[in-house]
């Protein structure tokens, strides 16, 4: 079987058919996914993002009902193998007629997890570049404005939300020197308020995303080996705030984000 049919006949499965394999079957295909897990801190599934989806695995083509948008890439930062999650509207799904790429690239059809009209999951390959994520839905393309950056183990830039209390977390920074401006995008994406309380008033943008409201900040930054702390962020009850985007203004420094410090 070819891996387009192979891609297609999964694709065509819904969990209860999964859920229905003899237990045989499912020991083979759980073993081996949970040996990874233990074995590597690699985001295997989608679950690591900021906004998880279910999993409907479909590759039925919804026609879109306008151009193509890109609302966020979920995380904005990974490594070979990583999880990663695109949200937007009028997607598609997968066809000959549609693709994704990063910095200009097709992502391979083998990476490719999940693909529907408003979300596309893919494992980020070995090859790729940091760059944008743009899609091309029958002819027309949408770029996410941020810029997704390929990490690995001497990737030094780093952020992080470190807990104070419940309700509160300190945004910091490492090895990060933005003499022209660090954009950070801090997205409200759970809680009926999309309020929240940002010590010192860095005068943030604020944009209003389907999936919740964006907080933009522009710091000026001089950062070491160590970890100073840029702003004190206060939440109300019920809420979810995580690090949606960061990138410095004129360079090209990929910057990571430790998954258990990406959100409070």
């Amino acid at each position: 079987m070819s891996s387009r049919r192979l891609m297609l006949w999964f694709y065509h499965l819904s969990w209860k058919k999964l859920l229905g394999w003899s237990g045989l079957a499912l020991a083979v295909a759980i073993v081996p996914l949970a040996l990874t897990a233990a074995n590597s801190p690699t985001r295997t599934r989608s679950e690591a993002a900021l906004i998880t989806k279910p999993q409907p695995i479909s590759t039925e083509f919804v026609a879109p009902k306008g151009a193509p948008e890109i609302y966020l890439v979920d995380h904005f930062f990974g490594k070979t193998g990583d999880a990663v999650l695109i949200h937007g509207a009028n997607l598609g799904g997968f066809s000959e007629r549609t693709s994704l790429s990063l910095s200009g690239q097709t992502i391979p059809q083998d990476n490719l997890v999940s693909w529907t009209s408003d979300y596309i999951e893919f494992k980020l390959p070995a090859e790729a570049r940091s760059g944008r994520i743009s899609v091309n839905i029958l002819g027309q393309t949408a770029t996410w404005p941020g810029t997704f950056w390929v990490t690995d183990a001497n990737t030094a830039a780093e952020l992080k939300l470190e807990k104070v209390n419940e309700k509160q977390a300190r945004l910091l920074a490492k090895n990060i020197n933005a003499a022209n401006g660090l954009l950070v995008w801090l997205l409200i994406f759970q809680g009926e308020d999309k309020s929240i309380e940002i010590v010192p008033d860095l005068k943030p943008q604020i944009k209003t995303l389907p999936l919740g409201r964006v907080y933009e900040l522009n710091l000026n930054i001089t950062s070491t080996g160590e970890w100073i702390t840029l702003a004190t962020i206060t939440k109300k009850d019920g809420q979810a705030v995580g690090i949606a985007r960061a990138e410095v203004i004129g360079a090209n420094l990929p910057i990571k984000v430790h998954p258990l410090y990406v959100s409070f």
